[in-house]
């Protein structure tokens, strides 16, 4: 640095010959005041000055960072510094980019160039570099940045950064190396890069290459390795090669497994006085002789923390020790009960929040300021942040606090590209025709943690929409709050003669009475118009007119406005692995509704089903279903309000809309809804593609009946007997729709002559 300002003094300094000015000026001050910079002068009047002073005073002015340039002039006794300012910044634009957006790149930029800032090139350079990071992480490898100056009078530049994105850069191939046990398909499935596919084009960021993503799938890898008997497994090296295109990359995992090791002795010990170790034994479900399992490990350690914890321990945490018999190829585990040195919670903080709020993330925190810093709270409260989906990945740790018994615990959260998501659907019935939905969901309404959501659905002979908003945390309290509404109307004038209009509005409120068991409570109030059509003159009429025969009369109090208004109450205890695809544990879930708060229609309604998942073995699945259902009856129900059974791909598959239960003997043999049901269904589901794909395969046994009516058998069609299906379904959980579709086909082994089946069904998830 000292030679270039020395070259410059060289060039700028005319006239030297005398070691004493008499006076000192500045030129060409615009914006910058002389007092301002007069500090960095070393050279004082009528003084000795020497080459020292001329570069300290360079270095110092040109420090303060107001200008472009300096010259040094000596007329006569006066040595005059000319300056050139710095032009002050107008305005800043951004052109070509469409990957990233405008506000993306002013993040970025955050403040250091803008209107009423000067130009500064170092600066200039420093903001280049991070778009260029910025890029990279969007997958935008070979992205150019031009900087491009526009001059305006008053020594004024607008500053427009000229971008040429270029094409994200995809993954063409992806390698292992050192993959023994499992084969590469297996592995691919687990990464969250994906090879470029042409089957891939409704997921397109998939297959772009993001250097983030490595490490995620070096974690998925070693993860899944240690959870099927590798403990030693470990990733040797990773590379990412570029194409000469710079369009492509080939990615390479080299990888050691090591042996597979089995469960050998395990053993749980107390080091702390208080507590014995044989009270929390039962909650060690390990047993020897099964594949090592790290996951299974660290869940029995953690039971046994969180059972110590609910008796009020804080300071006492569950270690595990593993002790590795590398000729025999097996692991004794042995659980530690130990007291902890006293700490606490001095401050929270938050970071990698771009755009959930703070507040969002705090109320799911288990540990707070000046709680006891306690391991199994800070576990739930990683495990609370990582379900609310909103993250890909959420870190606490902890630093030195004020104090030696004092922590700061520091929370790290990578936010999720988008918790925005539109979904499309199909439908199909013999009932109803042909259909579809289309919707869009909001998980993280402007951070706020509240769901929006919004459904168009429609069918040949059935269309409607409906939109809900939910906050997790009304009024910041630990339950829930909602309102959904909606509408439909129902075209069924070649079944039973009717089209029935509806329109509903229903508030909710939930909340969790402990992290397995939730509770909601919800009134909805709704009003249906529903019209008779006749047939012979193309005509509705708000009841069936009086000349129509007297055999019409068990439906004549199914037609005209109705208003219904009902209270109901669920409980739901959820003990299942996996909240959206589960594999083992089971649930269930009690209804008890009431209608009779508003409107003219009364009965009481009752309902109990769960589900219990096993999987028989690493692919197949075997899942259980039973449902029963009761109403009674009290004044005014319609068929609408009863059982029936069939057509919704689910339950008692292989039959229609409607097709199980009792119908009207004397008119079209219209269903009007049973009293009772039950159904019982067993299914084995097994992958038919990778996991990324989803796509299972379904095979399905189905039993149940819908019986009992208030009308007599004179007049009603009605069975308590058991009907029964076989069939075989195609389940794609992740179709490119945003909606789970399946493919079912079904066919009755028992059923009443008056059933009505349907071999084929397009619908959700089964």
């Amino acid at each position: 640095m000292k030679k270039v300002l020395n070259l410059l003094f060289l060039l700028c300094f005319f006239d030297t010959g005398a070691d004493i000015v008499n006076k000192i000026k500045f030129k060409g001050l615009d914006r910058v005041e002389v007092e301002a910079i007069q500090d960095c002068v070393t050279i004082k009047p009528n003084k000795n000055y020497t080459q020292d002073d001329i570069d300290a005073t360079l270095k110092a002015l040109f420090k303060k960072d107001f200008f472009s340039y300096i010259k040094f002039v000596k007329q006569g006794d006066v040595l005059v510094i000319e300056c050139e300012e710095k032009p002050m910044i107008d305005k800043v634009a951004f052109e070509g980019n469409d990957i990233a957006s405008d506000d993306m790149l002013k993040t970025i930029v955050n403040g250091r160039v803008g209107e009423g800032r000067l130009f500064s090139l170092h600066v200039i350079r420093d903001v280049l570099s991070d778009f260029q990071i910025a890029y990279k992480a969007l997958g935008c490898y070979s992205a150019t940045i031009t900087p491009k100056i526009i001059k305006h009078p008053g020594n004024k530049v607008d500053l427009v950064f000229e971008i040429n994105e270029g094409s994200k850069t995809k993954v063409q191939k992806i390698l292992f190396v050192g993959n023994k046990s499992f084969s590469d398909d297996e592995l691919k499935d687990l990464l969250s890069t994906k090879e470029e596919k042409i089957w891939r084009f409704w997921d397109y960021e998939s297959h772009v290459f993001r250097e983030d993503r490595v490490d995620v799938d070096i974690e998925a890898l070693t993860s899944f390795y240690k959870n099927n008997g590798y403990p030693f497994f470990m990733i040797t090296s990773t590379s990412a090669e570029m194409d000469f295109d710079k369009k492509s990359h080939y990615c390479t995992f080299s990888m050691e497994e090591g042996d597979k090791y089995t469960i050998g002795k395990v053993m749980l010990e107390s080091k702390v006085d208080k507590i014995k170790a044989d009270d929390f034994k039962e909650l060690i479900t390990l047993v020897s002789g099964s594949i090592y399992d790290e996951s299974l490990i660290n869940a029995n350690r953690d039971n046994v923390r969180s059972r110590i914890a609910l008796k009020d321990n804080p300071f006492i945490d569950v270690v595990v020790d593993v002790d590795y018999d590398k000729i025999h190829k097996i692991a004794a585990i042995k659980y530690s009960i130990i007291e902890c040195p006293k700490a606490f919670v001095e401050r929270v903080e938050i970071v990698g929040n771009t755009r959930t709020l703070d507040s969002v993330i705090r109320r799911e925190f288990t540990v707070h300021e000046g709680d006891a810093l306690n391991v199994y709270k800070i576990q739930k409260t990683v495990e609370r942040l990582k379900n609310m989906d909103y993250f890909d990945d959420v870190q606490i740790s902890d630093s030195p606090g004020s104090a030696e018994d004092k922590k700061i615990l520091v929370v790290s959260v990578k936010e999720k590209e988008s918790t925005a998501q539109i979904r499309f659907g199909l439908n199909v019935s013999d009932a109803d025709g042909f259909g579809g939905l289309l919707g869009f969901v909001e998980n993280n309404l402007m951070g706020t943690g509240n769901s929006l959501s919004a459904d168009i659905f429609w069918m040949q002979k059935y269309y409607g929409c409906k939109a809900s908003i939910f906050n997790p945390r009304f009024m910041d309290k630990n339950f829930g709050a909602g309102l959904s509404i909606g509408a439909h109307r129902y075209n069924r004038k070649n079944v039973d003669r009717s089209i029935t209009k509806t329109a509903y509005i229903s508030p909710f409120v939930s909340y969790r009475i402990r992290e397995d068991l939730s509770h909601k409570i919800s009134y909805t109030i709704s009003l249906s118009d529903r019209r008779w059509w006749s047939k012979e003159e193309n005509k509705l009429y708000e009841k069936v007119p009086d000349y129509v025969k007297e055999d019409m009369y068990l439906m004549r109090e199914e037609y005209g406005k109705y208003v219904c208004g009902e209270v109901s109450s669920t409980l739901f205890y959820n003990k299942a692995d996996n909240p959206y695809y589960p594999r083992s544990g089971y649930d269930i879930s009690l209804t008890n509704s009431y209608a009779g708060v508003g409107g003219v229609v009364r009965y009481f309604k009752n309902e109990l089903g769960g589900n219990y998942y096993y999987p028989l073995t690493q692919k197949l699945t075997f899942v259980t279903s039973a449902n029963v259902g009761h109403i009674q009856e009290i004044r005014n129900t319609r068929s609408a309000h009863r059982y029936a059974l069939g057509g919704d791909g689910v339950s008692m598959r292989g039959f229609d809309s409607y097709g199980v239960g009792p119908r009207d003997l004397n008119r079209d043999n219209n269903s009007i809804g049973g009293n009772k049901y039950w159904t019982l269904s067993f299914m084995v589901k097994a992958p038919l593609s990778t996991r990324e794909i989803g796509i299972n395969g379904v095979v399905f046994i189905d039993f149940g009946s819908a019986w009992g009516t208030k009308y007599s058998k004179s007049q009603v069609q009605d069975s308590r007997s058991i009907r029964a299906s076989v069939g075989v379904g195609i389940e794609w959980v992740k179709s490119p729709l945003g909606t789970p579709l399946s493919f079912v086909f079904g066919f009755p082994l028992k059923k009443e002559k008056f059933d009505e089946k349907q071999t084929f069904t397009l619908t959700g998830l089964m």
